[in-house]
C-alpha cells in the first residue's frame, strides 16, 4: 500500500513534466533494464510523480497534528490528513507545508544532532522447528505456525531498507516532493 502522489496541470488534470528529468526513487518506480547485465535501474523521468510507502504515514500524521493547513472538515469534524493535506494545493502553497512536516519530525526525532531510538513490535512467525520467516504469515495451516510479538530497538536515522518506518526515512520523499513544487509551484497536488 501506498501515497501516488502527482503535481498535476490545473487547466488539463494531466501530470506535469518536469522541465527536467529526475531519479526519485520511492516505493514503484519507473525502471530501466539493461539486458546484458540483466539487471533493473531507476529511470530518468519528467513526471511529477512519487510513489511513497503507507509505512510513513504515522510520521506525516503526528507532525501535521494540530496544523490546520491539514485538516479537513467533515460532517463537523476536523480529520487530519497527514501528507494528503497537500493534495488541491499548488505546488507554491504546499512547500512550506511539506517544510514544516520534515522540520517537525526532525525536532521530534532527533536530539542534540543524533537520531534518537525507539523501541517498536513486531509479530514473528514460527515454524514448527521454530525458524523464523515473514513467508509464514501466509502460510494456510495455522496449526503449524506460532505467532509471538517481539519488541525491538531501532535508528530513526536513515536506514537503506527503502520500507522500513524510520523518521529520517519518512523525511526524504517530503525533500524530494519540495523540489517538484519549486520546479512547477504552479501545479496542483493529486494523489492516492
Amino acid at each position: 500500500m501506498s501515497y501516488d502522489i502527482y503535481l498535476k496541470d490545473r487547466v488539463s488534470g494531466e501530470t506535469i513534466m518536469l522541465p527536467i528529468k529526475h531519479v526519485m526513487t520511492g516505493g514503484t518506480y519507473q525502471a530501466d533494464y539493461n539486458p546484458e547485465t540483466k539487471t533493473f535501474s531507476p529511470a530518468a523521468i519528467r513526471d511529477a510523480w512519487l510513489n511513497i510507502t503507507y509505512n510513513y504515514g504515522r510520521y506525516y500524521y503526528e507532525a501535521a497534528e494540530g496544523d490546520d493547513r491539514f485538516y479537513v472538515e467533515e460532517s463537523g469534524e476536523y480529520d487530519n490528513l497527514g501528507i494528503r493535506g497537500i493534495y488541491g494545493k499548488s505546488g507554491s502553497e504546499s512547500i512550506n507545508m511539506l517544510k514544516d512536516l520534515a522540520s517537525r519530525i526532525e525536532m521530534k526525532y532527533k536530539k542534540d544532532g543524533e537520531w534518537i531510538n525507539t523501541i517498536r513490535k513486531k509479530t514473528v512467525f514460527k515454524d514448527i522447528n521454530g525458524n523464523d520467516d515473514d513467508i509464514l504469515k501466509m502460510h494456510f495451516c495455522e496449526d503449524d505456525i506460532t505467532k509471538e510479538e517481539i519488541s525491538y530497538e531501532i535508528s530513526e536515522g536513515p536506514n537503506t531498507n527503502y520500507w522500513e518506518a524510520t523518521a529520517a526515512n519518512a523525511m526524504k520523499p517530503l525533500f524530494q516532493l519540495i523540489a517538484m513544487a519549486e520546479l512547477r509551484p504552479d501545479g496542483i497536488w493529486d494523489g492516492d
